[in-house]
């Protein structure tokens, strides 16, 4: 990845060229930013103009032999460390052991969040386990770096959401940062610095990355999937609420506005008719799928809940809708209204933050539809004036 690729953060590119220009290059450093930032994607570029042997004045080249395995994220000094899941019975887990799917995933969208990686095990992840950097991570990266350089005049390593180290590692990491072998650039990457140990901090040079402008964020998006309508992208920022790595994750997610809406309707329907039984085979056909598809099913829902107020005090025509949720929406509106709304989003709202804290999906559907068939059988407590 090089820097003309990444949108934005114009000052901030500058300012890593010229460390390595001037000769001022930190051995320790911190980019942190939200999930609306490009964090991972600057640490990454930086560490491959660091290492690119053909060097143009504002960028790497691209094409000598250190680039080329560094758009593949498989340079032999460039040592990757992240959260993993202790699944699979493996015994001592390590970033090694899950590198391929994180190269893969990271090259797909170079944005990703936390979660989004996490889901790629949803499968194996039935418990909900959180990732951490593992203890056996430190003793593996000292192994590593004990051996001498091979290709490049730098090793760097880069430590994607250090925030997740157990306190073990966290130790052990602090006692090569005091004592960095030679020739050796640590690149932390993390949007809650607060969470890391202020004796690391302290020994870290901070790299503040701004978040980006929606118009950028539409660039990148428009770029990316040229084929998709300026109302998918709307969408997308709207269920992720602007947020990068999510709205890609939609946007891959082929045919989602469709399925959502085969699922919402089968969901409202079945609440309402009071089947309990059900409830429960359509939680259970719904909680089949990863986290990520149930976060996007859940803030299409609230989109729809909320457009039904648009029903009540506007004009429907202002409606970005497809035709299928329009004629849904005409007569669904009547259930929601200013006396179970608010109610309603809370409770949607709620279920979104569980779900992507990784708790139980299955009792969490299960609990909010059990308040939605009760919120739905409120009634209006005026009648509209016309």
């Amino acid at each position: 990845m090089r820097f003309k690729d990444i949108k934005g953060n114009i000052k901030v590119k500058n300012q890593l060229i010229n460390s390595v220009k001037y000769n001022r290059l930190s051995h320790s450093q911190l980019f942190l930013g939200s999930e609306k930032s490009t964090k991972l994607s600057l640490a990454i570029a930086f560490s491959q103009y660091i290492n690119c042997t053909n060097k143009t004045e504002n960028d790497s080249c691209g094409s000598c032999d250190s680039c080329i395995k560094y758009n593949n994220l498989s340079h032999t000094d460039l040592h990757l460390i992240f959260p993993v899941l202790n699944i699979n019975g493996i015994k001592k887990p390590v970033s090694d052991n899950f590198i391929i799917q994180w190269r893969e995933e990271v090259l797909q969208n170079p944005y990703i969040n936390l979660n989004q990686w996490l889901d790629v095990f949803s499968s194996d992840n039935k418990s909900g386990k959180t990732g951490y950097i593992y203890t056996h991570e430190s003793e593996n990266l000292h192994k590593k770096l004990a051996l001498k350089h091979y290709e490049s005049e730098y090793r760097v390593v880069l430590i994607w959401m250090p925030e997740k180290m157990q306190a073990v590692t966290s130790n052990k990491l602090l006692k090569l940062l005091e004592e960095p072998p030679n020739n050796t650039i640590f690149l932390l990457v993390s949007e809650n610095s607060e969470l890391l140990l202020k004796t690391i901090l302290s020994r870290l040079q901070i790299t503040k990355i701004n978040d980006l402008q929606t118009i950028k964020i539409k660039e990148i998006l428009k770029e990316k999937f040229p084929n998709k309508s300026e109302l998918d992208i709307e969408n997308s920022l709207s269920y992720s609420d602007g947020k990068i790595g999510k709205s890609i994750g939609f946007l891959s997610v082929e045919n989602f506005e469709n399925d959502n809406f085969t699922d919402f309707q089968n969901w409202m329907r079945t609440c309402y008719s009071v089947n309990i039984q059900e409830v429960a085979k359509w939680v259970n056909e719904r909680t089949k799928k990863g986290r990520r598809e149930q976060s996007i099913f859940l803030k299409y829902s609230l989109k729809m809940v909320r457009n039904c107020l648009i029903f009540h005090f506007s004009d429907p025509d202002n409606l970005h809708v497809t035709q299928k949720e329009n004629q849904f929406l005409n007569k669904f509106h009547l259930f929601i209204h200013e006396g179970n709304i608010s109610e309603i989003t809370e409770k949607i709202e709620d279920c979104i933050k569980n779900i992507e804290r990784n708790a139980n999906a299955k009792i969490m559907f299960y609990e909010l539809s059990l308040q939605i068939i009760k919120l739905l059988k409120v009634k209006r407590k005026f009648v509209e004036i016309n």
